[in-house]
């Protein structure tokens, strides 16, 4: 265990009550390894009634407004931490509105539209640890300085176990984009992969993630069989609402299943691999550059064994529960882990 027996029972991982969309199964992982990592005591998140009520009359409000819910408790010694995709705090609703020893979260997705949603709730909530996936939204909330409140940078991980992957030779799908459809990659790759006679998956619209998929082992299919995948994050996809790069599970479950990435790494991602492990993009001449990938993909099985070995040694989710649960600890007081 990482934490100490002392600090045990005190400890609670609200998890989630409903299924959250194709990367349930990532949720799930994370939630379940904090448990099998930690020995923290997980309970359910919101009551449907809380649910109903917190979606109708406090999430609206928080984009412009903070409320009252850090409010007495009979619990005063508890430590509560949960997983949250983008603005999902219906989901501790009803363990956040009372006050507790210390409230942590991880949140998925900070992105800067939701800044003021996210600030209302931080102080509304009387959350003192913000675990999140981007680096620019954690350096933004500190640069707050809310009362009692610290964010953290925790990139997002994966399982490896959960993935999978095939022999080099025995891949029959030569390209694959899933989730967000970068357009312009996408018209070069229908032209190329026509007139080579080669397959190409891709969702059938731009907005819907994973839409060529009917299900999470579909996904996890395609993934095994592609040679090379496509992944660039959001600020290319849709640079109209987006203005964060950074790195998403995308990338490290491509690793996981043993694709060859073709794209543009953010700088998250190479500060973290120490390296870039993306073949960037070549604008100049991207017809010219996917006949030299393919033509010569056997060249780059280094490079994507060196991804996959980075993957599985330091950004799986017991990698990141280490950094978490030690933060925790110290925050809350208790002594070094075991």
């Amino acid at each position: 265990m990482m934490a100490g027996r002392a600090s045990v029972d005190k400890k609670y991982i609200v998890t989630m009550r409903h299924k959250r969309g194709m990367h349930t199964d990532v949720y799930e992982d994370f939630e379940a390894d904090l448990i099998r990592y930690t020995g923290w005591k997980a309970v359910r998140g919101s009551f449907n009634i809380l649910e109903r009520i917190f979606e109708k009359f406090f999430l609206p409000r928080l984009h412009y407004r903070t409320f009252p819910l850090n409010l007495p408790s009979l619990h005063r010694n508890r430590i509560y931490f949960s997983s949250l995709s983008g603005i999902e705090y219906i989901k501790i609703f009803q363990h956040y509105s009372f006050r507790a020893k210390l409230k942590a979260i991880y949140q998925f997705d900070s992105w800067t539209h939701d800044n003021a949603v996210n600030e209302n709730a931080f102080r509304s909530f009387g959350i003192n640890i913000a675990f999140v996936s981007i680096k620019r939204a954690a350096e933004y909330f500190n640069a707050l300085r809310i009362p009692g409140f610290k964010a953290y940078w925790i990139p997002e991980a994966i399982r490896c176990d959960r993935y999978r992957w095939l022999d080099y030779g025995d891949k029959n799908i030569d390209f694959l984009q899933y989730g967000r459809r970068w357009d312009w990659m996408h018209k070069q790759l229908l032209a190329f992969c026509k007139s080579r006679d080669l397959r190409y998956q891709y969702p059938q619209d731009r907005d819907h993630d994973k839409s060529q998929f009917t299900d999470r082992e579909a996904l996890l299919d395609g993934l095994a069989k592609s040679k090379i995948a496509v992944c660039v994050p959001k600020t290319i996809t849709h640079p109209e609402i987006h203005d964060l790069s950074t790195v998403t599970t995308r990338y490290f479950e491509c690793m996981a299943s043993k694709c060859l990435i073709l794209g543009h790494a953010p700088e998250d991602l190479i500060a973290l691999s120490g390296y870039n492990p993306v073949v960037e993009v070549d604008y100049s001449d991207p017809v010219g550059q996917l006949e030299y990938l393919l033509d010569h993909y056997l060249g780059f099985v280094p490079l994507i064994e060196k991804n996959y070995r980075m993957i599985k040694e330091g950004h799986q989710w017991k990698n990141r529960i280490t950094e978490i649960a030690r933060i925790i600890d110290k925050a809350s007081g208790f002594e070094g882990m075991t």
